[in-house]
């Protein structure tokens, strides 16, 4: 394959690059062994998360985030914009549903950081996104560089997550930057083969891809990275690979760089989500992809050292 740096065009900008993640932000309940039987409650999902860590990373640069979703005008909902615009992320395009609600999830974590999740969201207002009184096509292809994960499609009805697709490939051949992580959850899938179907047409709509290897080997069991990199055939990859770090792709495999591992692991929540965010903030940089990946590797590494998908702005690595 043929390499052409797909950010190479944001350079020629005179103006802010605009950065939309698109998705579904929840409300997260954790700390659920707490003795008192209280827990916390905070505002998550995996591209707000992103999203989140993407705005902190850039603060320095000229790049506009902006989130876009569905929400109720409840008072979560209200708290989820507030978190928003705390965190510099614009909200300016999230729909806002009067008979709708937010979702909700919480974490259960194992004994070495494991997480696992619950899920309360079958009526969650992000699931209409892109309804006729939604997000219009127009208004998503307008950013500069869309980022969403397979969580962001598998919530959208068949229609809305076809049309999604297709609004993503003509960013592609605008030359805009499409984003897309296969953050794969079988439970939001009717099975394997409708994921495998979907995320396989994202996959001919993306630019730079950021699987995780443990989601990919669920749906492509025995899979080695160089047979990731052909199947999916998106000419920039970051593969996400755990503690050993990622694997990458520009038009060919570059060597597997060493990273250093985590010294302390308290909590996974979000590993993925702020790895993409570092990547993607080093990239907006001009550095390179291996450096990006270090970039990347290591906000993971801070944040998976703490409790909670988002950790305290003083505790974020600084930006090289």
């Amino acid at each position: 394959m043929t390499y052409s740096d797909p950010f190479a065009p944001l350079a020629s900008l005179d103006r802010p690059i605009r950065v939309a993640s698109l998705g579904e932000c929840m409300i997260e309940l954790s700390d659920l062994g707490a003795a008192d039987g209280r827990v916390a409650m905070g505002v998550a999902g995996d591209t707000l998360n992103f999203a989140i860590y993407l705005a902190r990373c850039c603060q320095d640069l000229d790049v506009e985030v902006n989130y876009l979703t569905a929400l109720g005008v409840d008072q979560l909902s209200e708290q989820m914009i507030d978190v928003m615009q705390t965190e510099g992320v614009h909200s300016d395009q999230v729909v806002r549903f009067a008979d709708k609600l937010p979702g909700l999830y919480a974490i259960e974590l194992d004994d070495r950081g494991e997480r696992s999740f619950r899920y309360w969201r079958s009526q969650s207002a992000a699931k209409s996104m892109l309804d006729v009184d939604g997000l219009s096509d127009e208004a998503i292809a307008s950013f500069d560089v869309l980022v969403l994960s397979a969580i962001s499609l598998a919530i959208l009805p068949t229609d809305a997550r076809a049309r999604l697709i297709a609004v993503c490939e003509r960013m592609k051949m605008a030359g805009k930057v499409v984003v897309f992580d296969s953050n794969y959850r079988p439970a939001l899938w009717q099975g394997q083969a409708e994921a495998r179907s979907v995320i396989g047409s994202m996959w001919a709509a993306t630019s730079v891809g950021l699987p995780s290897r443990d989601d990919e080997e669920k749906l492509w069991p025995g899979e080695t990275p160089t047979q990731l990199f052909a199947r999916i055939n998106v000419a920039e990859v970051a593969l996400k690979d755990g503690p050993e770090g990622p694997w990458l792709w520009t038009g060919e495999a570059l060597p597997k760089m060493a990273f250093p591992i985590a010294d302390h692991v308290v909590d996974t929540t979000s590993a993925g989500d702020s790895f993409n965010a570092g990547y993607l903030a080093a990239r907006l940089r001009g550095r390179s992809a291996e450096q990006s990946a270090t970039a990347g590797h290591r906000l993971a590494s801070a944040v998976i050292g703490q409790k909670g998908a988002i950790i305290p702005q003083a505790a974020m690595p600084p930006q090289e």
